[in-house]
């Protein structure tokens, strides 16, 4: 009981840190037609995101419908960009437990999951931004000494993919949490990766893009870190 405390506690901690800012509801409002989700990456991610509240049941139910899903179809894109998310889960629970060297062949192992469900299709923004959610957790949770460059070289890419495929005029008009997460990731990946001056014009974006909110205050911190 005691170790499974400790899980569900660290696993409460990582909510925050699984996101730039975690979102209020409002944040998510945009406008009608401008960009829609696909509908399959919503629901697995609230099935899968409820292992941050400490809702291992819903998560292992969903985890183990995904690995269905990639029996009937070892190329379905989808399920695979959240087995290796499933899998950063699970290394993370084996970190917990003190199964160290477990724990990092299983995040070696998601990471190499998220590319090929990214190579599989390489156009889908769904995809390769649900490859960077992933990495960010990596990025938040797991040591500095434990993150590859490649995995900040890949938020980067993946980030800078999705401003592309929006477009300036485009973006303004998404929700707040969409703009807020995509510019504070890009952000934290430059960040992490040396180059401080893009980070900052990063952080800038989001200042601009989100201004009164929480995605601005934590923007306005990274800067005022950045430049103490």
């Amino acid at each position: 009981m005691r170790l499974l405390a400790s899980i569900i506690l660290t696993f409460g901690a990582a909510i925050s840190f699984s996101q730039f800012v975690y979102p209020k509801p409002e944040y998510n409002r945009a406008e009608p037609g401008l960009y829609r989700e696909d509908p399959f990456i919503v629901e697995y991610r609230r099935k899968f995101f409820s292992v941050f509240r400490g809702d291992f049941k819903t998560f292992d139910k969903a985890y183990a419908e995904i690995q269905v899903m990639l029996q009937k179809n070892p190329r379905d894109a989808r399920a695979l960009v959240w087995l290796g998310n499933g899998q950063t889960v699970k290394a993370g629970v084996l970190n917990v437990k003190g199964q160290k060297a477990e724990a990092q062949r299983l995040l070696a192992t998601s990471r190499q999951t998220l590319d090929r469900a990214v190579a599989l299709r390489p156009s889908d923004p769904n995809i390769y931004m649900m490859r960077a959610a992933t990495l960010y957790i990596q990025g938040q949770y797991w040591p500095a000494a434990q993150v590859p460059r490649a995995n900040w070289e890949k938020l980067r890419d993946d980030c800078l993919r999705f401003i592309r495929f929006i477009g300036p005029t485009r973006m303004p008009r998404t929700s707040i949490h969409l703009r807020g997460e995509t510019y504070g990731e890009l952000g934290i990946a430059y960040l992490k990766l040396g180059e401080k001056d893009k980070a900052k014009s990063a952080f800038e974006k989001v200042i601009a893009l989100c201004p009164g909110t929480a995605y601005a205050e934590r923007a306005k911190k990274e800067i005022a870190a950045l430049t103490s």
